[in-house]
């Protein structure tokens, strides 16, 4: 009886640590692949107009942000935009630069001009993009 219990014993804690293994495995694979995917979608974008991005240092880097970022959730800033307000396009507003105070009225301007942004065919993130630099031209000032 006393070499089954320390088996069993053995049996039971090696059991629970590969549970646990398996667990963080899980994690980080799905971290892995996140990562990929950001890897992935940044590889395949092309630099914007320097207007997308306000900040002179790391411009081009801003800028393949602002459209990755745009590619990447275009469906979720459609809807954003369509209401007039959510995570996505606050995120979004804030890769654009757009000053927190000039967020409820940059909101307000995708909302209103939401038909133009997205127009009555399949758009890209780059039709988007264009789009709205063009609406965003009219407020320089939103911009840090």
């Amino acid at each position: 009886m006393f070499e089954i219990m320390p088996v069993t014993i053995r049996v039971m804690l090696i059991g629970s640590l590969l549970a646990i293994l398996s667990a963080c495995a899980v994690t980080t694979r799905s971290t892995e692949g996140t990562s990929e995917t950001f890897a992935n979608t940044s590889d395949a974008t092309t630099d914007l107009t320097l207007s997308t991005s306000p900040r002179d240092k790391d411009s081009d880097a801003d800028a393949r942000n602002v459209k990755q970022f745009a590619s990447v959730n275009l469906d979720r800033l459609q809807q954003d935009m369509a209401r007039g307000g959510g995570e996505h396009l606050t995120a979004f507003a804030h890769l654009l630069g757009i000053k927190e105070t000039h967020q409820p009225e940059f909101f307000r301007v995708t909302k209103q001009n939401y038909p133009k942004l997205f127009g009555s065919e399949p758009t890209t993130a780059e039709d988007m993009l264009a789009r709205l630099n063009t609406e965003l031209d009219a407020y320089p000032t939103w911009r840090q």
